[in-house]
Parts: C-alpha cells; structure tokens; sequence
C-alpha cells in the first residue's frame, strides 16, 4: 500500500465523505457512506424495491457531485424516469434531503431517464446539465455522463445500495476525477481504468462487507499508489424547511388571497413534502403579513 502522509486524525463514524489525492498530483477520489442517510430519506418518502435503491444512490451522487464541483455549496440531482421523479439534495453542511414523486409511488431507470445535475455558482445563479440515461443505465452512469459533457472533467464513478428484501443494508460510492496537473494523464488513466473495470465498477459485495467503509474504497482504489488523505465530514440526513420559510412563502401572496383565509377563520396545515414536517399557521399570524405588506 502506499505511503499515506498527512492522514487525518480525527475519526468520524457513521456516514461520512472521505477525500483523498495522489502524491503525484494526478486523481483525486471522492467516496462515501450514505447509509443510514439513505436509509431515513427512503423511509421518509415511503419508497420500496428498485425506486428504493435508486433514491438511495441518486443521494450518495448527489454528494459525491458537489464535494467535486461545489463543496460550500448546495447541489441538486433530478431523475425523471418512468412513472414519476426523484429528486437529491446535498447541502455543504453535510445533511442530505430527498424527494419521491410519483403517484404510484415508483420511479423506474430501466428504460432509460432523463437526470438533471444543477449546482450553485458563487454569485447566485445556477449551473444546469441535462442528460439523457440510457436504457438499463444507472445512476453510475448518469454521473460520469455528466462529468464528462457538462463539467469535461474525466471521472469514473460507482454508487451502490446493498439491499436485503426492502432493508437498505449500506450504501456507498466512489468519484475518482482524473487532475489536470496529471503528469501522463492517458497512462495513468489506461493502468486504473483496467483496474476499476475489473474490481471497482460493481462495488455492491465491497461494501456489503465492509459496511461501505469510504476508508477501504480509498485504499483499494489507491493500493500500490502513494497517496494522502485530505480530510472527512460527517453526512445525515436534515432539511432547509421551517415555518419562517412558510410564512415566506405565504407572503408572496396576494393580499386578497391571505384575506381570505384569515375570513375562513381556520389554522392553515402546511407540510414539507421532504422530511413531512407539518408546520401551522394561525389566521393571527397571516393578519401580520398583511399589516408587514
């Protein structure tokens, strides 16, 4: 194994992103454990079976993407497969939210998708790419496909969720970037992508075993390699939702529609389709955004 200096002390259990670099400047490795994440997320959005699997993988990507492109800020990935979307948010915080639309609760990849990647940019406006999943493709795929037409960033990329029966059993993944200060970036490409093809593409046994360590993909994907790590966080599930964000939404209103429900005289129910908080507004409190109007 190769030398790793500078390792970071500090230890994080649980679900965490770990980041790593080869000494000679040329990949830098992303991974991460997402599952007991995942786990609450796809409980919260009653998904089961295959939809399970592929919310629970969209949000393990989601993190992986914006600790490669935008780590201080917030990032969201949308597929819209058959049946209905989902959708994954990664916030720079370390907590993570996802959605299930779908009437019938069932979202499936198999005969291809569309997956939306949108990113924060520092002054506000938001970065978008669009692309088209093949059939039988997976969110693995949609990543790289991303990386590579929107970012032109060479990556190779696995995200996996381990089930038994409906359980989620752990979730994990990886984004190797390949740098460009690469010193012979078509040779080192060639020698790791011979051996991610044959170990790292299918990582579901991995991490079964070892319960989506983000520490074993980083050695495994770096043996023989010198290397350092860089750093880690800590990941779990959370929400942005709260009643001022409510009351900020109401206030966009017109003033005939707020009058109207304080005439109805009835506490207004309003809930957060992602984490289902259910927040109430008192006809007290709307008679303030109209005095605030």
């Amino acid at each position: 194994m190769g030398q790793q200096e500078g390792r970071t002390d500090e230890v994080i259990e649980g679900d965490r992103v770990v980041r790593a670099m080869t000494n000679d400047g040329a990949f830098r490795l992303i991974a991460a454990r997402t599952t007991v994440t995942s786990s609450d997320i796809v409980k919260l959005q009653g998904a089961t079976g295959e939809t399970a699997r592929s919310l629970a993988e969209l949000i393990n990507a989601s993190i992986l993407y914006r600790e490669t492109m935008a780590p201080g800020l917030r990032v969201q990935c949308i597929v819209n497969g058959a049946g209905g979307q989902l959708v994954a948010d990664s916030n720079p915080d370390g907590w993570a939210r996802g959605l299930l639309q779908s009437k019938h609760r069932s979202v499936s990849l198999a005969a291809g998708a569309m997956v939306q990647m949108m990113r924060s940019l520092p002054r506000g406006n938001v970065h978008r790419g669009v692309i088209e999943l093949d059939r039988g493709g997976t969110i693995s795929d949609a990543l790289v496909a991303y990386m590579h037409e929107s970012e032109q960033i060479t990556s190779m990329v696995s995200v996996r969720a381990a089930m038994d029966g409906e359980d989620i059993v752990a979730v994990g993944g990886y984004l190797l970037q390949i740098l460009p200060e690469a010193p012979d970036k078509e040779g080192a490409l060639a020698v790791l992508a011979q051996r991610l093809e044959d170990d790292f593409v299918d990582i579901e046994a991995r991490i079964r075993e070892t319960d989506a360590s983000p520490e074993h993909l980083v050695e495994e994907v770096f043996w023989g390699m010198e290397y350092v790590f860089l750093g880690k966080s800590a990941l779990r599930s959370g929400c942005a939702c709260s009643l001022e964000r409510v009351m900020g939404s109401l206030a966009t209103l017109g003033a005939a529609d707020i009058q109207s429900f304080i005439d109805d005289g009835k506490t207004l129910e309003m809930g957060c389709d992602y984490c289902n908080t259910e927040y109430l507004v008192e006809p007290e409190h709307l008679r303030g955004l109209l005095a605030s109007s």
